[in-house]
């Protein structure tokens, strides 16, 4: 026998998913995605790669994780800056080889194009905008709060119509 869940327990639940993921988007990954997507606007100088390696940690299961350790040094209103991020949203992956990529791409004393913020120069990046994945998964807590909706409209169907 198939036990029928309580209507007041599945509004619980959408509830509580539907604020979740909206105080995720609204305090989390909404202010991370316009960072990087105002960053396609900002003005840009010369830099140039100090450092470039290869980071490897492990994490809790114990599996191995690459990131790049990526340095450089740019010029804004003749004041050296020195900084790190490559994109608006850096991590590390399991995949070593898109890691080396970017160690390549980025090799020391490479000349590049560096994009800073205007207000605090000493933030920038090498490549600015979300990217495609970072978008997709910033979005995720949306997907939350669709989904609570989701339940809510299940919950009224089987509320009016029955099973």
């Amino acid at each position: 026998m198939k036990k029928q869940t309580s209507a007041f327990g599945t509004l619980v639940f959408a509830i509580v998913f539907f604020v979740g993921g909206l105080m995720a988007w609204q305090h989390f990954t909404k202010p991370m995605l316009e960072e990087a997507k105002e960053s396609e606007h900002w003005p840009t100088v010369q830099g140039i790669i100090t450092v470039s390696e290869l980071n490897k940690t492990r994490n809790n299961d114990g599996n191995d994780m690459y990131s790049a350790n990526v340095h450089y040094t740019y010029i804004v209103k003749d004041k050296t800056y020195s900084s790190s991020g490559i994109k608006s949203v850096d991590g590390s992956t399991s995949i070593k080889s898109s890691v080396k990529n970017t160690i390549k791409k980025y090799a020391k004393g490479k000349n590049v194009k560096v994009y800073y913020d205007p207000e605090f120069p000493e933030t920038a990046v090498l490549e600015p905008g979300a990217g495609l994945l970072m978008g997709v998964l910033l979005r995720i807590p949306l997907l939350f709060c669709a989904f609570s909706v989701l339940m809510v409209f299940g919950l009224t169907k089987r509320l009016l119509f029955g099973r």
